[in-house]
């Protein structure tokens, strides 16, 4: 096996899901143009029910926003059913090699709570495809338009909207800088108590018949302390901005 050839199994596996990404790209388009529907019915209503106080057409323009809302939310949950299920073909595709890497690196000097690191690495890809982060990117290319729109309105409202968009962005970038070294020693931590308990638990009769139990039990508890309170600062940070 060339060094190399593992890193290429990723992008062909994410490769394999193109069709379904396409099928989420067309379905988020549809959905940020049905996240107008709020917008045009309250200007249908200002314009034509008040002036004319017409009954059945506030009714017929409830019915109409009912369905389009209905819509978009029948296409958020399937758009959130594809991408849960491009993780999980991701996961099918390259979990038996990232296992079979975790078992190796031992036998090539990695450190025991090292050793399942590309374990949870896949854990953490597969929960991002999962969640709301893919489906972001796919709005994203939608914003110009949306700002665009605003500016049509009102001048102001535009610059408001450019305004909140850059002070969101900033604090974003903000939380990820404050986040990322608790983050990375909460992982550090998490490993090295993981190692612990696999330990402890590979070599039961041999702690149980030297008294070595609590001795085990403090250092879990250490390490289970570190990580418990780099999880709680990065909450913290992340929390406050």
């Amino acid at each position: 096996m060339r060094p190399g050839q593992y890193t290429g199994e990723l992008p062909s596996a994410l490769r394999r899901s193109t069709r379904a990404f396409a099928a989420v790209a067309g379905m988020s388009g549809l959905v940020n143009l049905l996240t107008l529907t709020g917008s045009f019915f309250m200007l249908e209503i200002y314009d034509r029910v008040i002036p004319s106080r017409s009954i059945p057409t506030l009714v017929g323009l409830c019915v109409l926003a009912l369905i389009l809302f209905t819509a978009q939310a029948s296409l958020e949950a399937l758009r959130s059913r594809i991408l849960a299920r491009i993780g999980a073909a991701l996961d099918a595709d390259v979990g038996a090699r990232v296992f079979s890497l975790s078992v190796r690196a031992p036998l090539r000097g990695a450190r025991p709570e090292d050793a399942a690191q590309p374990l949870r690495d896949l854990d953490q890809i597969r929960a991002f495809l999962s969640g709301s982060g893919p489906a972001a990117l796919f709005d994203l290319p939608w914003l110009p338009a949306y700002v665009a729109l605003c500016f049509l309105f009102h001048p102001l409202i535009g610059a408001v909207a450019v305004g909140g968009a850059v002070l969101l962005a900033g604090l974003t970038l903000i939380t990820d800088l404050a986040t990322r070294g608790p983050t990375r020693a909460a992982s550090a931590h998490a490993g090295r108590r993981q190692a612990v308990s696999e330990a402890a638990r590979r070599n039961a009769e041999v702690i149980a018949a030297m008294g070595l139990e609590r001795a085990l039990c403090r250092r879990w508890q250490a390490a289970h302390d570190d990580c418990t309170d780099a999880q709680q600062r990065s909450a913290d940070v992340a929390g406050g901005l």
